[in-house]
């Protein structure tokens, strides 16, 4: 089990098996909840959203890395615009940027992180969700 699970156990207090066993998440920030399908694996997260029609409207993509990590995103073969929320380990988001279908454009997270959420582009300023809010919970969904 990668070190970051452990982590996220600890930092949302989940207490049931492993967060890798996860398929979907409810994610709580700050009066706002949306469920969200996990991308831990390195398939899961090269695969991302790519080649779906739509994203439903309180749904998103929860990305899992390893502590220290930087990643970048891109665009491809993602047909729906986005915008993504860098999450550092004290559950704080520290960047928010939108993405545009099809592109190649990087966008990377800057400094390290250990979660990425990916939701449909403008749903952050639409829940009045910015850069220092926090994730106040994790939780499993049945």
């Amino acid at each position: 089990m990668k070190q970051i699970a452990k982590l996220l156990i600890l930092t949302f207090l989940l207490t049931n098996s492993s967060f890798a066993q996860l398929s979907k998440v409810q994610i709580e920030i700050g009066t706002k909840k949306l469920i969200a399908e996990i991308a831990e694996t390195d398939e899961e997260q090269s695969e991302g959203l790519m080649n779906r029609p739509a994203l439903g409207k309180d749904s998103g993509m929860l990305f899992i890395f390893e502590e220290g990590s930087s990643p970048c995103f891109w665009m491809k073969d993602t047909q729906i615009p986005l915008s993504i929320a860098f999450i550092n380990k004290t559950n704080t988001i520290v960047k928010i940027t939108n993405m545009q279908p099809l592109s190649l454009i990087e966008h990377c997270s800057g400094q390290p992180i250990v979660l990425a959420l990916e939701v449909n582009q403008g749903w952050f300023e639409q829940n009045n969700i910015k850069v220092g809010d926090k994730i106040l919970s994790i939780k499993r969904v049945n």
